[in-house]
């Protein structure tokens, strides 16, 4: 777990899914172990550690993060491709992000999000029909959702205050598609930068919708251990 003092800024790296914790009780995800859980007020207990003189060591909090090892990878080689430095390259023109990965790799992250997003909110289903059929992000952001709950992904994410971080993600979504399809020059420079600005946002964005679309389910999948139905 990591505290931030008011004099330094979060790092989109660090300060969003890494220090969460995941509630057993609920499926909640949160920041603070030493606080209960927002979503159903539970309160995690430390483990006591004996030491091999027989002494018992301060109590420690023992508990899996609210991701799985994929997003930590991911995140890291984000982060590397954005610290390095540029090159001159032939191979490129000027229009064209030397940093372009980034954009890819966090669309990468996003997905994989949100199929856990999607497979925790759907646990109570034991078949999950809707889902298994539609195994595209976009109508799955779309129709799978506004059939679920009334509103699209895009109006949820505004609902809960982060309208900007909808509109982000609707233009990577758009960039990333047509960068895919033939456009070089969809992700530029400016498409990168904005990305890595709103990372944090986004990995914040995405818990409080978990929060609200995800926990309070009789069949608990944990966001960190899970894994896909063939």
């Amino acid at each position: 777990m990591t505290t931030t003092s008011p004099e330094v800024v979060p790092s989109p790296w660090k300060d969003g899914l890494v220090p969460m914790v995941h509630c057993p009780g609920c499926h909640g995800l949160y920041r603070d172990v030493h606080r209960p859980c927002p979503v159903c007020q539970r309160q995690m207990q430390p483990d006591a550690v004996p030491e091999l003189n027989g002494c018992v060591d301060a109590p420690r909090y023992t508990l899996p993060g609210a991701a799985p090892y994929t997003i930590f990878v991911l995140l890291d080689l984000m982060r590397n491709e954005w610290e390095r430095p540029l090159t001159v390259t032939n191979g490129m023109s000027g229009r064209v992000s030397q940093r372009l990965i980034i954009v890819i790799l966090f669309w990468t992250v996003f997905e994989v999000l949100m199929e856990r997003f999607f497979e925790a909110a759907f646990a109570d289903d034991p078949e999950n029909k809707e889902l298994r059929r539609t195994p595209n992000i976009g109508q799955r952001l779309d129709r799978v959702y506004r059939d679920r709950w009334g509103k699209t992904f895009w109006d949820d994410l505004a609902d809960i205050g982060y309208p900007e971080v909808a509109r982000h993600l609707q233009t990577v979504q758009h960039r990333r598609n047509a960068f895919i399809h033939g456009d070089a020059e969809a992700i530029d420079e400016a498409l990168v930068t904005a990305t890595v600005a709103n990372l944090l946002d986004v990995q914040l964005a995405w818990i409080a919708l978990f929060n609200k679309r995800c926990t309070g389910k009789q069949n608990k999948i944990p966001a960190w251990a899970f894994k896909p139905k063939s």
